[in-house]
């Protein structure tokens, strides 16, 4: 089991401590003989740390740079505050974290002075707000005076706003060494909610150390990168990306607001050498490109996951700007596991994962589901909710709830357990449609998802999101599918046009549920069975 300490915070939280939850695997010793997890530390200072990066660039965000011993006093002015708060080591801390220098310090002030960071994006709501504090009951938020008003945090407990607490900083010196227990619950995130309620996913430093070498050993990732940042603080890519790059002393470039154009110009002006994110973010990012007849950028390398990846998205970044695609797999839970380069004459679209980075293995559960299995060091310590743990793990590895092959020691994924659509008790993989439909990207992007039916159980539907009004016929759609290869009976029964653009997690994915729930009243083109021509 986890140190006393680490169980106590985890019930606080209300993380699991029964045999639904399991305990640290079996092979915890081994990941601390070979150096994936620290030992817990009688004196241990993350401040000092942090100031040895000196006068190197730490963090620019859309306001300031700040160095890494400017950073270090922000964050130990902050550390008083909140001790002088009255909080106890495990208390949880609520952030509203926008993409900012102050925001990084208020996450790092909290995981520093040993309480629990509990983190949601800038652009959560007033529900996203209240369901983080049924779920932890933190004792203190800390925001933006913006977000403060906007949310209405002061009505659900003590507030710290970033202004705060950063006009202190020149008078902060660093803290004096304390215990450390890497093992303790460190950081909550939630799932996106793109399937159901978000879950509460909790971490540990140990774990996050590991899942950030893991994205280091992908990326090829050198002290001298300039990671480009606009994933979320609070998802998984924002929080191992952070870590990454301050325990090299390296510097990373912060975007609040992801916009093409205004983005485009940062990462010509920072000479940014990684991204990473959806495959619709390098996408525009080309498309400001060509815009500018631009064909030298500095990138390097883009970390693309979640998604199938476009060829043509591939084919631009190797053969016009020499960057190096790499395909990564992972999730909240087991953040970066797999990864792979993705050749400019490889199938781009498949869902080739590639090999299990250090220190992590893969397995597949049960031969007729093929349900993926992870285990390694960067694996999460369990969900606040003991419900969500009950189906989470077989023993010591985490059921991912994707559909995969493993074939010498090669990851690919399938498609998701849940995003089936049982026709006539036929299994059609929703992952398997969505890559054969890039074929309609001359119209627009796509996504599918299933609806019942009183005839067929589920039907497929497919909507096109069109940058004008169409003129295509459904008949034209499904015979281009069916040249495509998709067999006959996983064509789609139904097409719905979209022309505003649709629902996205923070991280650029295509919240599918969400296209469903807001398809009334869009112009729909059916098959004959549903009142189509030809009937």
């Amino acid at each position: 089991m986890p140190p006393s300490s680490s169980q106590s915070t985890a019930r606080r939280l209300g993380v699991s401590v029964t045999p639904t939850r399991p305990p640290l695997p079996w092979s915890a010793e081994r990941y601390r003989r070979d150096g994936y997890w620290l030992e817990p530390q009688p004196r241990f200072t993350h401040y000092r740390e942090l100031a040895a990066g000196g006068d190197r660039t730490a963090l620019i965000d859309n306001a300031a740079e700040w160095t890494y011993r400017q950073l270090a006093r922000v964050v130990a002015a902050l550390t008083g505050q909140l001790r002088a708060a009255g909080l106890r080591p495990g208390d949880p801390v609520l952030i509203v974290a926008p993409l900012t220098n102050a925001a990084v310090a208020a996450y790092l002030a909290t995981l520093y002075s040993g309480y629990v960071a509990v983190l949601l994006d800038r652009r959560c709501g007033t529900s996203d707000v209240r369901h983080a504090h049924t779920a932890t009951r933190p004792a203190l938020t800390l925001a933006c005076a913006q977000d403060t008003e906007r949310l209405g945090l002061s009505g659900f407990g003590p507030v710290i706003t970033f202004e705060q607490f950063s006009a202190t900083a020149d008078t902060a010196t660093p803290d004096d060494p304390a215990p450390h227990d890497f093992d303790a619950a460190a950081v909550v995130l939630f799932t996106s909610g793109t399937t159901g309620t978000p879950k509460g996913v909790v971490h540990s430093l140990n774990t996050l150390r590991s899942g950030s070498a893991n994205m280091a050993r992908a990326l090829g990732f050198a002290e001298t990168d300039v990671p480009f940042l606009s994933s979320p603080l609070a998802g998984i890519t924002g929080v191992v990306q952070l870590h990454m790059v301050l325990h090299a002393h390296a510097t990373l470039v912060l975007e609040d607001r992801f916009d093409p154009a205004s983005s485009l110009t940062r990462i010509l002006e920072h000479n940014a050498t990684l991204i990473g994110g959806a495959p619709v973010i390098i996408d525009q990012l080309f498309g400001e490109c060509d815009a500018r007849q631009l064909t030298d950028l500095p990138l390097r390398s883009i970390a693309l996951g979640g998604t199938a990846i476009p060829r043509r998205l591939v084919d631009t970044a190797v053969t016009r700007y020499g960057i190096v695609p790499i395909r990564v797999y992972g999730s909240s839970e087991v953040p970066f596991s797999t990864g792979s380069k993705v050749e400019a004459d490889s199938p781009a679209s498949d869902s080739d994962e590639g090999f299990p980075l250090p220190g992590v293995d893969i397995a597949i559960r049960d031969e007729n589901d093929h349900e993926l299995l992870v285990r390694g060091p960067h694996r999460f310590l369990g969900y606040l909710d003991p419900e969500h743990n009950r189906d989470a793990f077989d023993g010591e590895w985490v059921r991912t709830g994707d559909q995969a092959d493993i074939r010498e020691g090669r990851l690919t994924i399938k498609g998701r357990l849940k995003e089936i659509v049982a026709r006539k008790g036929m299994k059609i993989s929703l992952a398997e449609v969505d890559e054969v439909t890039t074929v309609l990207n001359d119209l627009g992007e796509s996504v599918s998802y299933g609806v019942e039916d009183p005839e067929t159980g589920e039907r497929l539907v497919l909507a096109i999101h069109c940058a004008r009004p169409h003129n295509f016929e459904f008949a034209e759609i499904t015979d281009r599918l069916l040249r495509a290869g998709l067999a006959k009976w996983k064509l789609p029964e139904q097409i719905i046009v979209w022309y505003d653009p649709f629902p996205r997690t923070e991280s650029g994915k295509i919240q599918r549920r969400e296209v469903a729930n807001r398809a009334a009243n869009r112009p729909t083109l059916n098959a004959p069975r549903l009142g189509g021509p030809g009937t």
